[in-house]
């Protein structure tokens, strides 16, 4: 089936842009910095009796803190496919399209984020707490129960998900796991996941644009699209959105996917 052409390096469209190629990376170092003094503050502001000060300050921290998450604090560096033999991302039940093929594997969450969430969550908890002990020792200090309860289940979940985001990433890459990702080669496209692999001939291969929530989605005519969340990968989301539509739209280049020719391509 045919697809329109179009010159590339096709522009990249602002859903995939990750907040890291939005702003300036002072501005994510910044809020950093920012976020940790405020923490410092709570803890001063604690030790030394000043409980509204310490309460103030432990919110704004966690706000920050999130903030600072948002703008790509630990946006770890862009990595190009690799060229692997496709026995590896199989369970050697059905033999795989292609020999070879260029992988962009799922990224696990960035060790210094994952150190920044439970920061965020359970250390703004542990501040809340501590500044909760002392206010309620005071008269009338039951009636600061009110803000300090929502705001510590608020604490609580960004804490747990923190957490729970590290076991599953030790459980998807611990040995004998067969890698999670989005693979390209002379066939086609699959997306493999947990639970399988789903495979996209080129020649199915309608239109290669952009769906809610920057996931980009490969439509095929007769069958269901392909979508995958392009900030997933460890490749930049523009690159691979390049890349698809590339090979999609260009079909006497698909020849030389497999090979270290393409995989020179996506390491330029």
């Amino acid at each position: 089936m045919s697809i329109s052409q179009g010159e590339p390096p096709y522009a990249v469209p602002p859903e995939l842009l990750t907040p890291g190629e939005k702003f300036p990376r002072p501005v994510a170092w910044g809020t950093g910095a920012v976020a940790a003094a405020l923490g410092a503050v709570s803890v001063w502001c604690t030790v030394s009796g000043s409980l509204i000060w310490a309460t103030v300050s432990a919110v704004l921290f966690g706000v920050v803190a999130v903030l600072a998450f948002a703008f790509d604090l630990g946006d770890a560096a862009a990595r190009p496919p690799q060229l692997l033999n496709a026995v590896v991302l199989g369970r050697a039940t059905v033999a795989p399209a292609d020999d070879w093929v260029h992988f962009y594997r799922e990224q696990t969450m960035h060790v210094w984020v994952r150190v920044w969430m439970v920061l965020s969550g359970i250390g703004t908890a542990a501040l809340l707490v501590f500044a909760m002990i002392a206010v309620l020792a005071t008269p009338g200090g039951v009636w600061w129960l009110f803000l300090f309860v929502p705001l510590l289940i608020v604490c609580a979940v960004a804490g747990t998900y923190a957490l729970l985001q590290n076991l599953l990433d030790a459980k998807n890459t611990s040995f004998g796991r067969i890698p999670v990702g989005l693979t390209l080669g002379r066939s086609g496209i699959t997306r493999h996941l947990v639970a399988g692999a789903h495979f996209v001939r080129w020649e199915d291969v309608t239109a290669v644009d952009v769906a809610p929530h920057a996931r980009i989605r490969i439509c095929r005519g007769a069958g269901e699209s392909l979508e995958f969340t392009a900030g997933m990968m460890q490749e930049r989301a523009g690159l691979i959105y390049n890349a698809i539509r590339l090979y999609a739209e260009h079909p006497h280049l698909r020849a030389e996917l497999s090979t270290t020719e393409a995989q020179r391509r996506f390491e330029a």
